[in-house]
């Protein structure tokens, strides 16, 4: 699946792009992460906006760290996601629902973890695109948005 039409038909100028990283990402996938925030910080220059959220192992919305702005932040942007993929006919690809042990209650909590990496394309301040994700049983990897945004560059 390619980045939609509404995405590359946007002015990059026009474009807001959000990365999201999991900061307990397996060592493994460190040289990825890192690639992608290094493709990330040179497309910067030619969109609108480009942000970069570390969202840690879950944001649980039952604790009173999800109070906060940086958990009130994620849980929206998850819901934000989720309307989107709904809207959109397409599958969100790693996000999971995880039970844990909160550490300040003492209680097994739920929280949605992010996938390793995500990517929210927002144009004209609505939110166009979301990756990684399924659409007609064809993913869109992180990685491949990006592509898609570069090659819009250069076509502009």
């Amino acid at each position: 699946m390619q980045a939609p039409e509404a995405v590359l038909n946007a002015t990059t100028a026009d474009l807001r792009l959000e990365l999201f990283v999991r900061s307990l990402a397996p060592e493994t996938a460190r040289p990825q992460q890192e690639t992608v925030i290094e493709r990330l910080r040179d497309l910067a220059d030619e969109v609108a906006d480009t942000e970069l959220y570390v969202t840690g192992d879950c944001v649980c919305p039952s604790t009173v760290a999800a109070e906060t702005e940086t958990g009130r932040f994620l849980l929206d942007r998850y819901e934000a996601f989720e309307e989107w993929a709904d809207e959109s006919g397409v599958e969100l690809v790693g996000f999971r629902n995880r039970c844990v042990d909160s550490s300040m209650t003492g209680e097994t909590v739920t929280g949605i973890q992010f996938p390793r990496l995500t990517l929210a394309v927002f144009a004209d301040d609505q939110l166009r695109f979301v990756a990684p994700a399924i659409r007609n049983g064809t993913e869109t990897t992180v990685a491949d948005a990006q592509d898609e945004i570069e090659r819009a560059i250069v076509q502009q």
